[in-house]
């Protein structure tokens, strides 16, 4: 049965290793200002299929740890791998070819506008046919509404259907005071967050309605990623409530085991990454937890970090609040949202990372499901 997931990677950068020359030359003659013999070749992204050496992953233990939280919990990559907070398409083929051991043969990025340069991506085992980007799409103000896209690609699943992904990364809710700004224009501030939270919500939303017209019943889609919300949250209402889609952590772990983030310094945890899909995608998934309940969807924890304790003598905090909503100064909790609650925060992990906290895959958990 086929296999799909989605990890916010956490940062994932990819940079060049800039030498005097360029990777292959045996003659110097790339110490010739580039303008005089033109730069095609030169070039790292020409570089990387036959000289991966010249590039740096940041933090290539939490790589390493990453892929083997992939595998969980059944030992095997997921078939489809939608990403977060990639750099660029080398970051993601490099994960591929040195920490996956080449395991997917199609890749997919198109760099976007987010300022930090984190984009979202797709690895996959099976042919990617159709993509289409939203990155240059304007509101009625002249704004992007992505600035880390809404990706679409279409996947041709084995025997011919068709599986049509929307990989997302929703705004942020971080938003920076500066000194001496009023509670007006900071609140302000954190309102316009909000909005432009809300109008990706609805804009992915617009897009379901256009491309499946007709066609929910049947048709096999999924909107997946890293909201930056709860689903209790009216920021994101629109996305996760649509009658079209069915949240697989809602219909399938109980309400105090859906959680995916960790928000380290506030010892808190949340449910920020979805996986969203079609009714038909959503029978699919039912029928394989009915023939084999170890198949419900995956939250895979055993790669998470720990707050320090200091002068403890505790290697782990024992409980983490679980938070349902995280109400503000413009958002107040919304009427019947469950309360915050403590849960145990001392499950398993990877020795690494007892043995260091910062040798963690992410403060986001990979979600897998199969169908």
């Amino acid at each position: 049965m086929p296999s799909l997931a989605t990890f916010n990677a956490n940062n994932f950068f990819l940079r060049y290793k800039f030498t005097r020359t360029y990777p292959g030359d045996k003659s110097s003659n790339s110490l010739v200002e580039a303008g005089e013999v033109a730069s095609a070749g030169y070039l790292p992204g020409l570089s990387f299929g036959k000289y991966p050496s010249q590039y740096i992953v940041w933090d290539p233990q939490r790589r390493s740890l990453a892929a083997r939280a992939l595998q969980e919990p059944d030992g095997i990559l997921p078939d489809i791998l939608c990403l977060q907070e990639v750099e660029n398409i080398q970051a993601i083929r490099i994960f591929n070819t040195r920490y996956l051991n080449g395991y997917y043969p199609y890749s997919l990025l198109i760099d976007a506008y987010d300022p930090r340069n984190i984009d979202v991506g797709v690895l996959s085992r099976f042919p990617i046919r159709e993509i289409r980007s939203h990155i240059d799409e304007l509101d009625g103000q002249g704004n992007r509404i992505f600035s880390r896209d809404c990706l679409e690609a279409t996947v041709e699943l084995p025997g011919g259907s068709i599986l049509t992904l929307f990989v997302n990364h929703l705004k942020s809710k971080f938003v920076k005071r500066d000194p001496g700004e009023s509670d007006r224009d900071y609140q302000g501030k954190i309102l316009n967050s909000h909005q432009k939270r809300l109008s990706q919500a609805r804009k992915v939303t617009e897009y379901l309605e256009a491309r499946f017209k007709g066609q929910h019943a049947q048709a096999l889609y999924a909107v997946v990623g890293d909201f930056n919300d709860t689903p209790e949250s009216p920021w994101v209402e629109p996305l996760v409530n649509s009658p079209n889609l069915t949240d697989m952590l809602a219909a399938h772990r109980a309400v105090n085991d859906r959680w995916t983030y960790y928000w380290r310094s506030k010892g808190q945890v949340s449910q920020i990454d979805h996986v969203l899909v079609s009714k038909a995608l959503a029978g699919r998934v039912a029928q394989v937890v009915a023939v084999d309940p170890t198949k419900i969807p995956h939250i895979e924890r055993q790669g998470l970090a720990y707050r320090e304790l200091n002068n403890s003598g505790q290697l782990l905090p024992k409980e983490a609040t679980l938070v349902h909503f995280e109400a503000d100064a413009v958002t107040p909790a919304p009427p019947g949202s469950p309360q915050n609650e403590k849960i145990d925060f001392r499950f398993l992990r990877y020795p690494e990372i007892l043995n260091d906290w910062k040798a963690n895959i992410s403060d986001h958990c990979p979600v897998k499901v199969w169908f």
